[in-house]
Formats: structure tokens, sequence, C-alpha cells
């Protein structure tokens, strides 16, 4: 792959990056979801989604923000009625969260608006396209998140 391909690809991901943390596009998922979630709380529930129950430090590292930052979004979270917290039955000084039932739902229709606006996006692409972009880009992230030096 020469540098042209490099850059394209480059340039292609900040575009990406940059679309991903403009508020804009939170309005949209919001819009279409029918519901009003900060972008960083809709991050937090998704997290949870993944790996619930979980422990605080776990959802700060997935959601890679600090401890203390992920503490005080899952407080606002659990004051919301959307993240039930408990007691961890393994060590019974620390908790683990889980979605409640609301918290569900939302993150339920969060999921189906991100869903729409993908296949809205790929509208244009053939089913051939998509499965290849499927297989690249899955490729992709998991080289990129591998630990290469």
């Amino acid at each position: 792959m020469g540098p042209d391909a490099i850059s394209q690809i480059e340039a292609a991901l900040v575009a990406l990056v940059r679309r991903a943390n403009d508020p804009r596009g939170n309005k949209r998922i919001n819009r279409l979801a029918g519901v009003d979630v900060e972008r960083a709380s809709a991050v937090m529930l998704s997290r949870l989604e993944e790996l619930e129950p979980a422990r605080l430090s776990e959802l700060a590292d997935a959601a890679g923000v600090d401890i203390s930052t992920a503490s005080r979004q899952v407080a606002r979270l659990v004051e919301a009625d959307l993240v039930v917290r408990g007691a961890d039955p393994s060590d019974g000084r620390a908790s683990t969260h889980r979605l409640s039932d609301q918290g569900r739902e939302l993150q339920q229709k969060l999921t189906a608006a991100r869903r729409t606006v993908f296949e809205d996006t790929l509208a244009g692409f053939s089913p051939d396209e998509r499965e290849q972009l499927a297989v690249l880009l899955t490729r992709f992230v998991d080289h990129l998140l591998d630990d290469h030096p």
C-alpha cells in the first residue's frame, strides 16, 4: 500500500472521528430514538450493556475515561433510574452496575437509531460492498486495538 492510500485512510478516519464527536450526530440519534440523552451517557449505557454486571473500574476502562469521570456519569444514570447499583457477589466491599429495565429500553432505542443511521449511510453500497467493508473494517479495528509496538 502506497503513501497515498495510507493518507486517504488517515484522512477518512480523522473525518469519521470528528463526525462521531460532533454533537449534531448525537442530536440525530436522539431525534431518531425519540429520547434526549447526553453523548457521554449514551456511551456509558452502551459499555454497560456489553459488560453487565460491571464494576466502575471496568466501565471507566471500557469507556476510555478515568474512574472519577465514570463515577459521576454512572451516578447520574443511577439517579435517572437507568442503572442499578448492587453489591458485587464476589466482593461485598465493591459494587456492580447493570441496566435497569428503563435503561435497557432506552439503550435499545439508541441502538435501533444508530442502526438506522448506518443503514441510511450504506444505502448506496451493494451487498458485496457492505460485506467487504465489514470484513476489512473489523480486521482494521482488531489490529488497531492490538498492542503493536
